[in-house]
């Protein structure tokens, strides 16, 4: 298992539940992630288990600041830096490969103008997980 986000730990912020749904990913809200990861107020990690691959981002979301709990087992991969080039001119790449990760807030709360049977405030964000640590990368994984 590889984990993401587990710096000293800050206060957790107030859930911010005035905030409207809005449907964004504008890449603001995955640089806040970042920035929540290194605080360790977001974790993430991925797992590789019986060669099924699975994500978990929890902690608190980077626009509203509510708790979310986003577990995802992809079938399809985006894993970056597994290798470079293509066919007979493949090398491994330096570092371990990436599993990237889109979440959007499940923070429980229907924000003001949400869709029915929604929750969160409406923010997706991208989080990049080193997949070296969860164990071998399920066969095909590109």
């Amino acid at each position: 298992m590889r984990q993401r986000g587990t710096g000293a730990s800050m206060a957790a912020p107030e859930h911010k539940s005035s905030e409207p749904w809005e449907p964004t990913s504008d890449f603001e809200w995955t640089d806040r992630a970042y920035g929540l990861l290194e605080q360790g107020l977001l974790q993430a990690e991925v797992n590789v288990v019986d060669g099924v691959l699975s994500t978990r981002v929890w902690g608190n979301c980077p626009r509203c600041e509510g708790l979310l709990n986003d577990h995802q087992v992809p079938t399809v991969v985006d894993v970056f830096g597994a290798s470079r080039g293509h066919g007979a001119d493949a090398v491994p790449a330096a570092g371990p490969p990436v599993v990237v990760v889109d979440v959007t807030c499940g923070c429980g709360l229907a924000h003001a103008g949400v869709p029915e049977g929604t929750t969160g405030c409406g923010v997706s964000f991208r989080v990049e997980l080193e997949a070296e640590a969860a164990g071998p990368l399920p066969q095909g994984t590109p």
